[in-house]
């Protein structure tokens, strides 16, 4: 009888203990989908302000998915287009674009930003070659994340790409993406004013 008891015990015990870790593995699962979903939300909500013109809800957005997530990629890269166009300083934006692709090397758009700050910037030649060499891993990355905001063909890549060329002096280069960039987009002002450029 008393080795009854004592089985019985054994197995409310471990009822008990398989209830306890079922209850832990799915309260955490539930929590780290919340987050998650919280994260994305906010982000969505940050390109939306965005492509709005509300660069500083957008901002706002942005930092609260980073809140939620802090190496979730898009969100960075959310961040660094608003410094951008809030002008609130090329450092900042420069931080958030590398943040970007260090969390999601796949993120075409971080790329894209990146090259622009690092053009921006010129703080000396190898700010152009860094640009050129983001170009070309936004071009190679996921092309989903490609033309959502401010830019919204190849054409526009090239022709940053052959800005790039110019101010390093390799003029040959310069002209090879100003003809993939006119091929693409016949009336692209800054491929029309870098062909004047260099025919003087």
């Amino acid at each position: 009888m008393q080795s009854n008891v004592m089985k019985n015990e054994r197995n409310i015990i471990t009822v008990i203990l398989l209830l306890l870790l079922s209850f832990l593995m799915f309260g955490c699962s539930s929590d780290s989908e919340t987050v998650s979903a919280t994260t994305v939300t906010h982000t969505q909500q940050g390109w939306s302000a965005y492509n709005s013109g509300d660069y500083t809800q957008a901002l706002l957005n942005f930092e609260r998915a980073l809140k939620s997530d802090p190496e979730y990629a898009d969100a960075h890269n959310g961040v660094g287009w608003c410094h951008l166009s809030l002008s609130l300083g090329v450092s900042l934006a420069l931080d958030s674009f590398q943040n970007a692709v260090r969390y999601d090397s796949t993120n075409a758009d971080a790329w894209v930003g990146l090259a622009n700050t690092l053009y921006l910037r010129y703080k000396d030649t190898s700010d152009f070659e860094d640009a050129i060499k983001a170009i070309d891993n936004g071009l190679n990355a996921d092309t989903k994340y490609l033309y959502r905001h401010d830019y919204y063909t190849n054409a526009e890549l090239f022709a940053l790409k052959a800005s790039c060329y110019f101010y390093l002096g390799e003029n040959e280069k310069a002209q090879q993406e100003i003809e993939k960039t006119l091929r693409i987009d016949a009336a692209n002002r800054t491929a029309i004013v870098l062909q004047d450029l260099l025919k003087e």
